[in-house]
């Protein structure tokens, strides 16, 4: 299936260099992995961990609901799509069929986000008992992204995801719980962490990032004649155009046709079909301005063209393709010598090339390459789409 979504982002590693020799921060020997469960004292230690546990159950029950939600906003996109070329298509069938299929995974989205909903209030009332009533406000949450600045050691900086146990795993320190704490609480946590097994003393600041502040780039899904059609996010940093996207995700095929690339997409609910010359983008040289910018969910398209190539089969010691671009001399000898030479028994006075005709139907050319190197016959000049074919003699002497 072409359409697919991304996993949930991991936690990335904290950027920035490790503290040079005489620095105000100082590391042990080795490093030491130690888990900090945070329990505040004010509450019954019996009863935090009960909640820590009813905490981490319920993170596992959502991880499996957001990937069934994932699933369920991939197989709608899809469908939405596939409704969107056969109503252009012109088929009623296949369209009514396909808005059946909108219909019932419009029903299972919104019913997976109201399981997650609830499953959000009872993480919220897991939280609640493990903090007394007067630290409720902007508490830090499973699933929530969080920056960390140690100002002596840069190299524990960096944004961590809150983990469904509501901990978060510090290089070189291990597990630091912070879910259901306020963020001193939570600096409080991490500077305790850092000064037992890394730091004499520790200065740590604490912030929670909004969805809208952490770095994703848009995703387009790749389709046609890509070396790899996939979903592919647009590196943070690189301009979301088609030249760009081409450029980045491994290249096309030797049969894309670049002259006639497509962009499908959404536009207030209906579907929307750009067309782009990229061939044309390209040799323009700074003429990349013509680019045409990609949308998160645009759908890049690359039609296949006539295929460049001729193919070479049988007792030939590396069967298979050759590109045959315009303006290219290649004759059927030399193609043969190109794709490592006969193979034992090949009968080289019985080769022959199929060659397509206006009409469709194919033409048989008998080549005796026996002759041609003996120079009593002339080699036989291809075209796109030749097939040189190299049979097996009868008797091998």
């Amino acid at each position: 299936m072409l359409f697919g979504c991304g996993a949930m982002a991991q936690s990335p590693s904290p950027a920035g260099p490790a503290p040079a020799v005489g620095s105000v921060g100082f590391r042990s020997q080795g490093p030491v992995i130690k888990s900090y469960a945070g329990v505040p004292p004010a509450v019954d230690s019996t009863m935090a961990s009960d909640s820590q546990q009813e905490m981490t159950d319920l993170g596992d029950q959502k991880d499996t609901l957001e990937s069934e939600l994932r699933y369920a906003r991939a197989k709608l996109d899809n469908a939405r799509k596939r409704l969107d070329v056969e109503s252009m298509a012109g088929h009623p069938e296949e369209a009514d069929k396909w808005q059946q299929e909108v219909t019932d995974w419009q029903a299972r989205v919104k019913s997976v986000e109201a399981q997650i909903a609830q499953v959000n209030n009872e993480v919220q009332g897991a939280i609640q008992q493990m903090q007394p009533p007067a630290a409720q406000d902007n508490l830090i949450l499973p699933g929530d992204n969080i920056e960390i600045f140690v100002v002596e050691d840069a190299s524990f900086n960096g944004r961590y995801q809150v983990r469904r146990g509501g901990y978060i795993i510090l290089p070189s320190v291990g597990r630091i719980m912070v879910a259901g704490k306020t963020h001193p609480a939570a600096e409080a946590e991490v500077r305790k962490a850092l000064e037992a097994t890394q730091l004499q003393h520790a200065t740590v600041m604490v912030e929670k990032v909004e969805g809208s502040d952490i770095e994703t780039g848009p995703v387009v899904f790749l389709a046609g004649e890509f070396k790899s059609p996939h979903p592919f996010k647009i590196p943070t940093g690189t301009k979301a155009t088609i030249v760009n996207v081409i450029l980045s995700c491994g290249g096309v095929t030797d049969r894309a046709d670049l002259t006639r690339v497509k962009v499908m997409r959404i536009v207030d609910n209906k579907s929307v079909v750009e067309e782009e010359n990229v061939q044309r983008i390209l040799l323009e040289g700074n003429g990349l301005t013509s680019d045409l910018t990609l949308n998160d969910g645009d759908v890049l398209i690359i039609p296949a063209g006539s295929a460049s190539v001729i193919f070479v089969t049988g007792r030939i010691s590396h069967p298979g393709t050759q590109p045959l671009r315009p303006g290219d001399r290649l004759s059927a000898y030399a193609a043969i010598l190109d794709a490592g030479g006969f193979a034992r028994f090949a009968d080289k006075r019985k080769v022959y090339i199929l060659r397509a005709s206006p009409d469709g139907t194919k033409v048989k050319i008998p080549v005796n390459v026996e002759a041609i190197e003996h120079g009593h016959a002339a080699d036989v000049p291809l075209q796109v789409n030749d097939i040189i074919i190299v049979p097996e003699k009868f008797f091998s002497f």
